[in-house]
Protein backbone atom coordinates (compact mmCIF):
# COMPACT_ATOMS: atom_id res chain seq x y z
CA UNK A 1 0.00 0.00 0.00
CA UNK A 2 1.75 3.42 -0.59
CA UNK A 3 2.55 5.65 2.36
CA UNK A 4 0.05 8.68 1.69
CA UNK A 5 -2.70 5.98 1.67
CA UNK A 6 -1.27 4.41 4.91
CA UNK A 7 -1.23 7.98 6.29
CA UNK A 8 -4.99 8.16 5.77
CA UNK A 9 -5.82 5.07 6.57
CA UNK A 10 -4.04 5.73 10.23
CA UNK A 11 -5.74 8.87 10.57
CA UNK A 12 -8.81 7.11 10.20
CA UNK A 13 -8.29 4.82 12.89
CA UNK A 14 -7.09 7.16 15.06
CA UNK A 15 -10.34 9.48 14.23
CA UNK A 16 -12.54 6.65 15.22
CA UNK A 17 -10.21 5.53 18.53
CA UNK A 18 -11.00 9.31 19.68
CA UNK A 19 -15.03 9.13 18.73
CA UNK A 20 -14.94 5.34 20.92
CA UNK A 21 -13.69 7.37 24.03
CA UNK A 22 -15.49 10.16 23.52
CA UNK A 23 -18.85 7.69 23.99
CA UNK A 24 -17.08 5.94 26.78
CA UNK A 25 -16.92 9.44 28.65
CA UNK A 26 -20.01 10.41 27.92
CA UNK A 27 -21.80 6.95 28.96
CA UNK A 28 -20.16 7.31 32.29
CA UNK A 29 -20.74 10.30 33.13
CA UNK A 30 -24.31 10.61 31.72
CA UNK A 31 -24.73 7.43 34.35
CA UNK A 32 -23.98 10.14 37.34
CA UNK A 33 -27.47 11.15 36.91
CA UNK A 34 -28.36 7.91 38.78
CA UNK A 35 -27.62 8.33 42.70
CA UNK A 36 -26.83 4.43 42.93
CA UNK A 37 -24.61 4.34 40.18
CA UNK A 38 -23.13 7.61 40.92
CA UNK A 39 -22.10 6.26 44.49
CA UNK A 40 -20.39 3.33 43.12
CA UNK A 41 -18.35 5.81 40.36
CA UNK A 42 -17.29 8.37 43.13
CA UNK A 43 -16.36 5.39 45.00
CA UNK A 44 -14.34 3.62 41.96
CA UNK A 45 -12.62 7.37 41.97
CA UNK A 46 -14.25 9.30 39.30
CA UNK A 47 -16.23 11.99 39.08
CA UNK A 48 -18.65 13.90 36.26
CA UNK A 49 -16.35 16.94 36.49
CA UNK A 50 -13.16 14.65 35.32
CA UNK A 51 -14.86 12.69 32.54
CA UNK A 52 -16.93 15.49 31.44
CA UNK A 53 -13.38 17.23 29.75
CA UNK A 54 -12.21 13.49 28.53
CA UNK A 55 -15.99 13.53 26.29
CA UNK A 56 -15.58 17.55 25.51
CA UNK A 57 -11.37 17.06 24.02
CA UNK A 58 -12.01 13.78 22.28
CA UNK A 59 -15.02 14.46 20.69
CA UNK A 60 -13.56 17.74 19.26
CA UNK A 61 -10.00 15.42 18.41
CA UNK A 62 -12.88 13.03 16.63
CA UNK A 63 -14.25 15.79 14.35
CA UNK A 64 -10.15 17.78 13.48
CA UNK A 65 -8.60 14.04 12.98
CA UNK A 66 -11.74 13.21 10.57
CA UNK A 67 -11.07 16.48 8.62
CA UNK A 68 -7.43 16.00 8.81
CA UNK A 69 -8.15 12.63 7.03
CA UNK A 70 -9.50 14.37 4.43
CA UNK A 71 -7.14 16.40 3.63
CA UNK A 72 -3.89 13.49 3.30
CA UNK A 73 -6.89 12.45 0.82
CA UNK A 74 -6.72 15.17 -1.25
CA UNK A 75 -2.79 15.86 -0.95
CA UNK A 76 -2.02 11.93 -2.13
CA UNK A 77 -4.46 11.60 -4.59
CA UNK A 78 -3.55 15.58 -5.99
CA UNK A 79 0.07 15.50 -6.06
CA UNK A 80 1.13 11.48 -5.93
CA UNK A 81 3.35 10.04 -3.24
CA UNK A 82 4.87 10.85 -0.02
CA UNK A 83 8.15 12.20 0.46
CA UNK A 84 10.70 11.05 3.02
CA UNK A 85 10.69 14.04 4.75
CA UNK A 86 7.07 14.42 4.53
CA UNK A 87 6.85 10.37 6.28
CA UNK A 88 9.15 11.49 8.74
CA UNK A 89 6.80 14.63 9.57
CA UNK A 90 4.27 12.34 9.66
CA UNK A 91 5.77 9.98 12.26
CA UNK A 92 6.53 13.02 13.90
CA UNK A 93 2.61 14.47 14.01
CA UNK A 94 1.43 10.72 14.64
CA UNK A 95 3.76 10.85 17.98
CA UNK A 96 3.49 13.75 19.07
CA UNK A 97 -0.47 13.64 18.83
CA UNK A 98 -0.79 10.09 20.32
CA UNK A 99 1.29 10.84 23.17
CA UNK A 100 -1.14 13.44 23.92
CA UNK A 101 -3.84 11.05 23.53
CA UNK A 102 -2.97 8.77 25.97
CA UNK A 103 -1.58 11.46 28.60
CA UNK A 104 -5.10 13.13 28.62
CA UNK A 105 -6.91 9.85 28.76
CA UNK A 106 -4.69 8.62 31.40
CA UNK A 107 -4.63 11.79 33.90
CA UNK A 108 -8.05 13.20 33.23
CA UNK A 109 -9.94 10.57 35.31
CA UNK A 110 -8.19 11.29 38.48
CA UNK A 111 -8.11 15.37 38.19
CA UNK A 112 -5.34 15.94 36.76
CA UNK A 113 -6.06 19.00 34.01
CA UNK A 114 -6.90 22.68 34.13
CA UNK A 115 -10.07 22.85 34.57
CA UNK A 116 -10.97 24.74 31.38
CA UNK A 117 -13.74 24.45 29.19
CA UNK A 118 -12.89 22.19 26.26
CA UNK A 119 -9.06 22.77 27.22
CA UNK A 120 -9.45 20.74 30.80
CA UNK A 121 -6.31 18.73 30.33
CA UNK A 122 -2.99 19.50 31.45
CA UNK A 123 -1.25 22.55 30.01
CA UNK A 124 1.91 20.38 29.59
CA UNK A 125 0.26 18.54 26.50
CA UNK A 126 -0.99 21.23 24.63
CA UNK A 127 2.61 21.53 23.70
CA UNK A 128 2.83 18.05 21.98
CA UNK A 129 -0.55 19.20 20.21
CA UNK A 130 0.91 22.42 18.90
CA UNK A 131 4.15 20.38 17.61
CA UNK A 132 2.52 17.95 15.65
CA UNK A 133 0.35 20.37 14.40
CA UNK A 134 2.68 22.75 13.07
CA UNK A 135 4.81 19.62 11.26
CA UNK A 136 0.73 18.51 9.69
CA UNK A 137 0.77 22.81 8.76
CA UNK A 138 4.73 22.05 6.90
CA UNK A 139 3.67 19.25 5.21
CA UNK A 140 0.09 21.23 3.95
CA UNK A 141 1.81 23.59 2.84
CA UNK A 142 4.54 22.49 0.94
CA UNK A 143 2.26 20.42 -1.16
CA UNK A 144 -0.22 23.01 -2.14
CA UNK A 145 2.23 26.27 -2.33
CA UNK A 146 3.05 25.94 -6.03
CA UNK A 147 0.71 27.76 -7.66
CA UNK A 148 -1.31 28.28 -4.55
CA UNK A 149 -3.88 31.21 -5.86
CA UNK A 150 -4.78 29.00 -8.87
CA UNK A 151 -6.18 26.24 -5.92
CA UNK A 152 -9.75 26.03 -5.27
CA UNK A 153 -11.78 27.47 -2.08
CA UNK A 154 -11.69 24.18 0.24
CA UNK A 155 -8.01 24.16 -0.01
CA UNK A 156 -8.21 27.89 1.15
CA UNK A 157 -10.34 27.02 3.51
CA UNK A 158 -8.02 24.05 5.00
CA UNK A 159 -5.44 26.72 5.19
CA UNK A 160 -7.25 29.16 6.89
CA UNK A 161 -8.50 26.47 9.71
CA UNK A 162 -4.75 25.36 9.91
CA UNK A 163 -3.74 28.52 10.80
CA UNK A 164 -6.28 29.69 12.77
CA UNK A 165 -6.43 26.75 15.07
CA UNK A 166 -2.75 27.15 16.19
CA UNK A 167 -3.81 31.05 16.56
CA UNK A 168 -7.26 30.27 18.73
CA UNK A 169 -5.44 27.13 20.63
CA UNK A 170 -2.66 29.48 21.93
CA UNK A 171 -5.50 32.31 23.11
CA UNK A 172 -7.06 29.58 24.98
CA UNK A 173 -4.02 29.12 27.05
CA UNK A 174 -3.82 32.81 27.35
CA UNK A 175 -4.97 32.43 30.80
CA UNK A 176 -1.80 31.15 32.00
CA UNK A 177 -0.50 35.10 32.20
CA UNK A 178 -0.73 35.97 35.41
CA UNK A 179 -2.32 39.55 33.92
CA UNK A 180 -5.48 37.34 32.40
CA UNK A 181 -5.89 35.08 35.27
CA UNK A 182 -6.18 37.67 37.97
CA UNK A 183 -8.88 39.83 35.94
CA UNK A 184 -12.12 37.71 35.97
CA UNK A 185 -13.82 39.50 33.91
CA UNK A 186 -11.06 39.83 31.30
CA UNK A 187 -10.18 35.76 31.22
CA UNK A 188 -13.73 34.96 30.49
CA UNK A 189 -14.64 36.70 27.60
CA UNK A 190 -11.09 35.18 26.45
CA UNK A 191 -12.24 31.99 27.26
CA UNK A 192 -16.09 32.48 25.96
CA UNK A 193 -14.30 33.77 22.59
CA UNK A 194 -11.90 30.72 22.11
CA UNK A 195 -14.90 28.47 22.76
CA UNK A 196 -16.32 30.09 19.48
CA UNK A 197 -13.08 29.87 17.58
CA UNK A 198 -12.13 26.53 17.87
CA UNK A 199 -15.14 25.40 16.38
CA UNK A 200 -14.68 27.94 13.71
CA UNK A 201 -11.42 26.23 13.41
CA UNK A 202 -12.69 23.12 12.83
CA UNK A 203 -15.90 24.12 10.68
CA UNK A 204 -13.04 25.49 8.26
CA UNK A 205 -11.85 21.69 8.00
CA UNK A 206 -15.17 19.96 7.94
CA UNK A 207 -16.66 22.12 5.82
CA UNK A 208 -14.10 22.35 3.15
CA UNK A 209 -13.77 18.65 3.36
CA UNK A 210 -17.57 18.63 2.11
CA UNK A 211 -17.00 20.34 -0.49
CA UNK A 212 -13.89 18.35 -1.41
CA UNK A 213 -16.17 15.79 -1.17
CA UNK A 214 -19.12 16.64 -3.34
CA UNK A 215 -16.76 17.90 -6.26
CA UNK A 216 -14.85 14.34 -6.31
CA UNK A 217 -18.11 12.26 -6.16
CA UNK A 218 -19.92 14.47 -8.89
CA UNK A 219 -17.55 15.56 -10.60
CA UNK A 220 -18.76 18.74 -10.64
CA UNK A 221 -15.93 21.49 -10.44
CA UNK A 222 -17.97 24.89 -10.62
CA UNK A 223 -18.83 25.56 -7.27
CA UNK A 224 -15.58 25.19 -5.27
CA UNK A 225 -14.05 27.85 -8.31
CA UNK A 226 -17.30 30.18 -7.83
CA UNK A 227 -18.18 33.41 -6.23
CA UNK A 228 -20.65 31.45 -3.99
CA UNK A 229 -18.01 29.28 -2.97
CA UNK A 230 -15.64 32.13 -2.34
CA UNK A 231 -18.48 34.01 -0.51
CA UNK A 232 -19.05 30.95 1.70
CA UNK A 233 -15.43 31.11 2.91
CA UNK A 234 -14.91 34.69 3.59
CA UNK A 235 -18.16 34.70 5.36
CA UNK A 236 -16.91 31.45 7.33
CA UNK A 237 -13.38 33.40 7.98
CA UNK A 238 -15.71 36.34 8.99
CA UNK A 239 -17.48 34.13 11.59
CA UNK A 240 -14.27 33.09 13.15
CA UNK A 241 -13.71 35.92 14.33
CA UNK A 242 -17.35 37.32 15.51
CA UNK A 243 -19.59 33.68 16.14
CA UNK A 244 -18.66 34.22 20.16
CA UNK A 245 -20.53 37.26 20.72
CA UNK A 246 -23.98 36.54 20.10
CA UNK A 247 -23.07 33.93 22.79
CA UNK A 248 -21.89 36.59 25.32
CA UNK A 249 -24.72 38.74 25.93
CA UNK A 250 -24.11 38.40 29.50
CA UNK A 251 -21.03 40.22 29.60
CA UNK A 252 -19.90 43.36 28.65
CA UNK A 253 -19.02 44.01 25.39
CA UNK A 254 -20.29 46.66 22.44
CA UNK A 255 -23.91 46.19 21.25
CA UNK A 256 -22.58 46.83 17.38
CA UNK A 257 -20.19 43.71 18.25
CA UNK A 258 -22.95 41.68 19.21
CA UNK A 259 -25.30 42.49 15.91
CA UNK A 260 -22.57 41.91 13.71
CA UNK A 261 -21.92 38.55 15.22
CA UNK A 262 -25.47 37.40 14.76
CA UNK A 263 -25.82 38.46 11.18
CA UNK A 264 -22.55 36.68 9.99
CA UNK A 265 -23.56 33.41 11.93
CA UNK A 266 -26.93 33.77 10.37
CA UNK A 267 -25.30 34.14 6.39
CA UNK A 268 -23.07 31.22 7.26
CA UNK A 269 -25.74 28.87 8.47
CA UNK A 270 -27.74 29.61 5.55
CA UNK A 271 -24.94 29.39 2.92
CA UNK A 272 -24.39 26.19 4.40
CA UNK A 273 -27.34 25.27 3.72
CA UNK A 274 -27.32 26.29 0.01
CA UNK A 275 -24.14 24.39 -0.25
CA UNK A 276 -25.45 20.84 1.21
CA UNK A 277 -28.42 21.46 -1.89
CA UNK A 278 -25.64 21.95 -4.11
CA UNK A 279 -24.07 18.89 -3.37
CA UNK A 280 -27.04 17.00 -3.54
CA UNK A 281 -28.06 18.17 -7.24
CA UNK A 282 -24.44 17.47 -8.46
CA UNK A 283 -24.12 13.77 -6.47
CA UNK A 284 -28.72 13.31 -8.00
CA UNK A 285 -27.42 14.58 -11.55
CA UNK A 286 -24.53 11.68 -11.98
CA UNK A 287 -26.43 8.90 -10.36
CA UNK A 288 -30.22 10.29 -11.10
CA UNK A 289 -31.42 6.66 -9.02
CA UNK A 290 -32.06 6.42 -5.54
CA UNK A 291 -29.60 3.88 -4.79
CA UNK A 292 -27.91 4.24 -1.30
CA UNK A 293 -24.41 4.90 -0.29
CA UNK A 294 -23.45 5.64 3.35
CA UNK A 295 -21.68 8.83 2.32
CA UNK A 296 -24.62 10.35 0.75
CA UNK A 297 -26.89 9.20 3.43
CA UNK A 298 -24.85 10.84 6.15
CA UNK A 299 -24.80 14.04 4.16
CA UNK A 300 -28.65 13.77 3.72
CA UNK A 301 -29.31 13.70 7.12
CA UNK A 302 -26.74 16.15 8.17
CA UNK A 303 -28.52 18.52 5.63
CA UNK A 304 -31.82 17.95 7.52
CA UNK A 305 -29.79 18.96 10.85
CA UNK A 306 -28.79 22.21 9.31
CA UNK A 307 -32.18 23.29 8.44
CA UNK A 308 -33.34 22.55 11.89
CA UNK A 309 -30.71 24.09 13.76
CA UNK A 310 -30.96 27.35 11.70
CA UNK A 311 -34.33 28.02 13.57
CA UNK A 312 -32.81 27.36 16.83
CA UNK A 313 -29.57 29.02 16.73
CA UNK A 314 -31.85 32.04 15.46
CA UNK A 315 -34.25 31.98 18.44
CA UNK A 316 -31.51 31.69 20.99
CA UNK A 317 -29.29 34.32 19.14
CA UNK A 318 -32.41 36.95 20.50
CA UNK A 319 -31.14 38.77 22.85
CA UNK A 320 -34.26 38.38 25.42
CA UNK A 321 -34.35 34.86 24.78
CA UNK A 322 -30.48 34.51 25.16
CA UNK A 323 -30.40 35.80 28.86
CA UNK A 324 -32.88 33.56 29.68
CA UNK A 325 -32.14 30.34 28.07
CA UNK A 326 -28.47 30.73 29.00
CA UNK A 327 -26.57 28.41 31.11
CA UNK A 328 -29.92 25.55 30.18
CA UNK A 329 -30.16 22.73 28.32
CA UNK A 330 -31.14 24.70 25.43
CA UNK A 331 -27.09 25.36 25.01
CA UNK A 332 -26.41 21.81 25.08
CA UNK A 333 -29.42 20.77 23.11
CA UNK A 334 -27.65 23.79 20.40
CA UNK A 335 -23.99 22.34 21.04
CA UNK A 336 -24.67 18.58 20.56
CA UNK A 337 -27.19 18.78 17.96
CA UNK A 338 -23.98 21.18 15.40
CA UNK A 339 -21.41 18.55 16.55
CA UNK A 340 -23.16 15.20 16.41
CA UNK A 341 -25.95 16.21 13.38
CA UNK A 342 -23.87 18.30 11.34
CA UNK A 343 -19.72 18.16 11.98
CA UNK A 344 -20.10 13.98 13.25
CA UNK A 345 -22.01 13.52 10.61
CA UNK A 346 -19.95 15.04 8.20
CA UNK A 347 -16.62 13.20 9.33
CA UNK A 348 -18.62 9.80 8.93
CA UNK A 349 -19.47 10.75 5.02
CA UNK A 350 -15.90 11.74 4.81
CA UNK A 351 -15.02 8.26 6.16
CA UNK A 352 -17.35 6.56 4.42
CA UNK A 353 -15.84 8.86 0.93
CA UNK A 354 -12.42 7.68 1.81
CA UNK A 355 -13.43 4.29 1.90
CA UNK A 356 -15.49 4.05 -1.10
CA UNK A 357 -12.81 5.75 -3.03
CA UNK A 358 -9.96 3.34 -1.82
CA UNK A 359 -12.15 0.23 -2.01
CA UNK A 360 -13.99 1.36 -5.62
CA UNK A 361 -13.23 -2.21 -7.27
CA UNK A 362 -14.17 -4.41 -4.43
CA UNK A 363 -17.30 -5.43 -4.72
CA UNK A 364 -18.22 -6.89 -1.41
CA UNK A 365 -17.06 -3.54 -0.02
CA UNK A 366 -19.05 -1.30 -1.80
CA UNK A 367 -21.70 -3.89 -0.60
CA UNK A 368 -21.38 -2.78 3.19
CA UNK A 369 -20.74 0.77 2.25
CA UNK A 370 -24.34 0.54 0.42
CA UNK A 371 -25.93 -1.79 3.07
CA UNK A 372 -29.50 -1.97 4.58
CA UNK A 373 -27.50 -2.82 7.96
CA UNK A 374 -25.81 0.41 7.64
CA UNK A 375 -28.84 2.76 6.58
CA UNK A 376 -30.88 0.92 9.86
CA UNK A 377 -27.64 2.17 11.55
CA UNK A 378 -27.91 5.89 10.55
CA UNK A 379 -31.35 5.84 11.02
CA UNK A 380 -31.18 4.53 14.50
CA UNK A 381 -28.33 7.34 15.23
CA UNK A 382 -30.17 10.27 14.01
CA UNK A 383 -33.86 9.20 15.76
CA UNK A 384 -32.05 9.06 19.01
CA UNK A 385 -29.98 12.01 18.39
CA UNK A 386 -33.65 13.73 17.83
CA UNK A 387 -34.99 12.33 20.65
CA UNK A 388 -32.32 13.61 22.93
CA UNK A 389 -32.00 16.88 21.37
CA UNK A 390 -36.11 17.57 21.75
CA UNK A 391 -35.60 16.30 25.36
CA UNK A 392 -32.73 18.65 26.10
CA UNK A 393 -35.07 21.76 24.61
CA UNK A 394 -37.79 20.79 26.33
CA UNK A 395 -36.18 20.90 30.21
CA UNK A 396 -34.13 24.01 28.70
CA UNK A 397 -36.96 25.81 28.00
CA UNK A 398 -39.12 25.15 31.25
CA UNK A 399 -35.94 25.58 33.95
CA UNK A 400 -35.34 29.21 31.52
CA UNK A 401 -39.12 29.83 32.04
CA UNK A 402 -39.56 29.28 35.22
CA UNK A 403 -36.22 31.23 36.27
CA UNK A 404 -37.25 34.56 34.11
CA UNK A 405 -40.98 34.53 36.24
CA UNK A 406 -39.42 33.58 39.69
CA UNK A 407 -41.20 29.89 39.51
CA UNK A 408 -40.44 26.79 40.76
CA UNK A 409 -39.12 24.09 37.91
CA UNK A 410 -42.14 21.88 37.95
CA UNK A 411 -42.00 18.31 39.84
CA UNK A 412 -42.65 16.38 36.79
CA UNK A 413 -40.08 18.26 34.34
CA UNK A 414 -37.75 17.99 37.64
CA UNK A 415 -37.66 14.26 38.99
CA UNK A 416 -38.19 12.79 34.91
CA UNK A 417 -35.18 14.64 33.45
CA UNK A 418 -32.43 11.82 34.95
CA UNK A 419 -34.15 9.05 33.46
CA UNK A 420 -34.14 10.30 30.51
CA UNK A 421 -31.09 12.32 29.81
CA UNK A 422 -29.75 8.34 30.90
CA UNK A 423 -32.23 6.60 28.48
CA UNK A 424 -31.70 9.04 25.31
CA UNK A 425 -28.01 9.42 26.18
CA UNK A 426 -27.03 5.43 25.95
CA UNK A 427 -29.25 5.21 23.35
CA UNK A 428 -27.78 7.68 21.21
CA UNK A 429 -24.29 6.23 22.00
CA UNK A 430 -24.91 2.78 21.56
CA UNK A 431 -26.46 4.04 18.44
CA UNK A 432 -23.03 5.48 17.17
CA UNK A 433 -21.62 2.85 18.92
CA UNK A 434 -23.45 0.36 16.08
CA UNK A 435 -22.19 2.67 13.49
CA UNK A 436 -19.07 2.85 14.33
CA UNK A 437 -18.81 -1.29 14.47
CA UNK A 438 -20.13 -1.76 10.99
CA UNK A 439 -17.20 0.34 9.57
CA UNK A 440 -14.26 -0.64 11.69
CA UNK A 441 -13.55 -4.00 9.88
CA UNK A 442 -12.94 -1.59 7.02
CA UNK A 443 -10.08 -0.17 8.68
CA UNK A 444 -7.94 -2.46 8.90
CA UNK A 445 -5.32 -4.26 6.15
CA UNK A 446 -7.22 -2.96 3.08
CA UNK A 447 -4.51 -4.04 0.85
CA UNK A 448 -4.97 -7.75 2.28
CA UNK A 449 -8.79 -7.22 2.15
CA UNK A 450 -8.67 -5.73 -1.70
CA UNK A 451 -6.25 -9.05 -2.75
CA UNK A 452 -8.49 -11.31 -1.34
CA UNK A 453 -12.04 -9.87 -2.87
CA UNK A 454 -9.99 -9.71 -6.40
CA UNK A 455 -9.33 -13.60 -5.74
CA UNK A 456 -13.23 -14.48 -4.66
CA UNK A 457 -14.72 -12.07 -7.13
CA UNK A 458 -12.64 -11.68 -10.48
CA UNK A 459 -16.00 -11.36 -12.63
CA UNK A 460 -16.84 -7.74 -10.37
CA UNK A 461 -13.54 -6.57 -11.24
CA UNK A 462 -13.82 -7.40 -14.37
CA UNK A 463 -16.77 -5.62 -14.80
CA UNK A 464 -15.33 -2.89 -12.77
CA UNK A 465 -12.48 -2.42 -15.10
CA UNK A 466 -14.38 -2.62 -18.23
CA UNK A 467 -16.79 -0.09 -16.88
Amino acid sequence: MPAGERMVFTLMRCAVACLLLTLLGGALAVLFYIPPLARHLHSAGLSFQNLRPIHTTFASAWIFLGGITCVFHYLHNTFGEMTAPERRRFRFQMICWGLAGLGIAATLPFGLGSGREYLGFHPAFSLLIIAGWVAFAVTFFGRVRQQFWERPVYVYMWATGILFFLYTFSEGHAWLIPGIRNHPIVDLQIQWKHCGTVVAAFNMLIYGSLMYMGETLSGDKTYARSTKGFAFMGIGMLNSFTNYAHHTYHLPQNELIKWIAFVVSMLEIILLIDLFFTVRRSLKTRNPTDHFTFSQGAMTVARHWVLGLLLVAILISIPPLNSFIHGTHVVMAHAMGSEIGIDSLIVFAVIAFVLETSYKRCWMTQKILSSARLRRSLVLVNRSLVALFLWLLIHGSAVAWCRAYSLPVPDLIREINAPMLVLFGLAHALALLRLTLHICPLLWEPGQRRIREYEIYPTEFYRAERS
